[in-house]
């Protein structure tokens, strides 16, 4: 079996415009500390790189500078269009969350960009099949 790729490559290749950002490492640290090792197993890498995209772009979605609304799916800004203006060009955005209520609240964060939808995804191939006992949690070994 292929060894993972690194946490480096996969932010490369899903956020090119990460490469170049000075804070690219505190990204990286805070995906790092939220994401379970446990759970993901081989898949950690993919993981911390998507949550590390999905934290940088809700922290510069504010000034724009990794295309936040710019439809180009660059950053990937998840929801419908809700308003345009031509002059000045304009464009307004729906949230894209899920509805929280029995939900979870991390799921609505999560569904706010491309990069945490495709992490949702990801986590959920690899939940446990339902009538497994062995212990597994996830796609990992611990």
């Amino acid at each position: 079996m292929n060894s993972p790729l690194t946490i480096d490559q996969y932010l490369t290749a899903i956020a090119p415009a990460l490469a170049a950002d000075a804070n690219k490492s505190v990204y990286i640290e805070m995906a790092t500390e939220r994401t379970n090792k446990c759970f993901y197993g081989i898949k950690t890498n993919q993981a911390i790189a998507l949550l590390a995209a999905h934290i940088a772009f809700l922290l510069n979605a504010a000034n724009g500078s990794m295309g936040a609304g710019s439809g180009s799916g660059e950053a990937g800004s998840t929801g419908t269009i809700t308003s345009k203006r031509e002059g000045d060009l304009a464009v307004g955005y729906g949230s894209g969350a899920v509805t929280v209520g029995n939900g979870d609240v991390t799921d609505a964060e999560l569904a706010q960009t491309r990069y945490g939808l495709m992490l949702l995804a990801l986590r959920k191939g690899c939940k446990p099949f339902m009538g497994v006992l062995n212990g597994s949690k996830g796609c990992g070994k611990c």
